[in-house]
This record gives structure tokens, sequence and C-alpha cells, in this order.
């Protein structure tokens, strides 16, 4: 098809409109039809503010864990994504900083943390002296197996109401926003970006 075609037969094509505030004056949040309801974006909303919700129990709770091992959340985090990444393989400051969507720099001050504790080891690829693997030590191990039987207890009631299917049609949608958040974000930061630019200029 050519250009002029697609081009001619896009201008014809209505363009959908979708009112920028509710019924009740204030401002839409959201312009996709599927994230409104009857014209408001109040379930929306909802949704955003039982994100929120979720996320502030879940870390009070990945907090709590990591208190009864005597570490920080992140340091607990970061340390049992240490010892699950390494089932499959090598693990270094890439695997665990792509795992948790976190930046290396960052990743790499936590261990460092963890080593000075005790808790996870670095070692020099044999062939390749460049290349580091992290690890967990006994010690690491030991806090773990120590923690499990009470972390075991405490998920599986926070996950409780999820069924099999449930558990993963939530990881793919997961999965899906995560993707999506790092578009929205990016994009926020370009349109902030020409807003700094022509308050310069």
């Amino acid at each position: 098809m050519s250009r002029q075609k697609v081009k001619a037969e896009r201008s014809q094509t209505p363009r959908r409109t979708e009112p920028l505030q509710s019924r009740s004056g204030v401002p839409l949040t959201v312009n996709r039809p599927e994230l409104l309801n009857d014209g408001t974006d109040r379930d929306f909303r909802k949704l955003v503010h039982n994100i929120f919700a979720f996320m502030a129990r879940h870390e009070a709770i990945r907090d709590g864990h990591a208190r009864q091992i005597g570490l920080a959340g992140v340091e607990y985090t970061i340390l049992i994504s240490i010892g699950h990444l390494g089932l499959d393989g090598d693990v270094n400051v890439k695997t665990v900083a792509d795992h948790l969507h976190m930046s290396g720099a960052f990743v790499t001050t936590v261990t460092s943390k963890l080593q000075t504790l005790g808790l996870a080891e670095k070692k020099q690829d044999s062939v390749d002296r460049r290349r580091i693997s992290l690890g967990i030590t006994e010690k690491g191990r030991a806090l773990l197996r120590k923690l499990a039987p009470y972390q075991r207890e405490i998920n599986d009631v926070e996950f409780g109401s999820l069924s099999r299917e449930d558990f993963q049609t939530l990881s793919r949608i997961l999965e899906a926003l995560i993707a999506s958040s790092d578009e929205a974000f990016a994009l926020q930061r370009y349109k902030s970006s020409i807003k700094d630019a022509s308050k310069v200029a």
C-alpha cells in the first residue's frame, strides 16, 4: 500500500475524542477508554491507590523479614536474590540489578555491605579476571535458613487470596506494568527536560 493511500485513509478516519474531565468537573488523569468507566477515572484512581496501599504493606512485611535476621530491607532483598539467582548459574551485579530493576551502582554498594557483614562473597572468574561473581557465604545461607519457616508462614497469609491462576496472571501483569512504567518514566523525564530548556531560553 502506498504512503499516499495510507495517509489519505488516516485523514478520513475520525479521531476518537475523549472528555478531558469527568462529569464532576475534576480533570481526568487518564484518557484511554480501557481505563475509563462511564466517563470517569474513578476505577483507575482506585486501582492506583490500592497499588500504593499494597506496596506500603508489602514493604513493611519485607522489612519485618529483614529485621528477623538483623538486616535492612534492601540488604535482605539483595541477599536472597543472589541466592535464588545462583540456582540458574553465575550471578554478578548486572544479574541482580536487572532482576530487581535497580541500578548497578546501588547493587554494588549493598553487596559490598553484605560482604563486610560476611554474608556475601565476590569471586574473580578463573578465565576472565575482569568478571566478578557474587555468592552467599555459609553464614548468609544460615541466616536465610533460620528465616525461612517464619517467612513462609507470613508470605502464605499475605498472598493467600490468590489462586494459582491468579498468581500467574498477576505475575504477567506486573512484568508488563514494569515495562510500560519504564516507558512512562522516560517520557516524563523527556517532557520535563523540554520544559526546563524552555525556561532557560
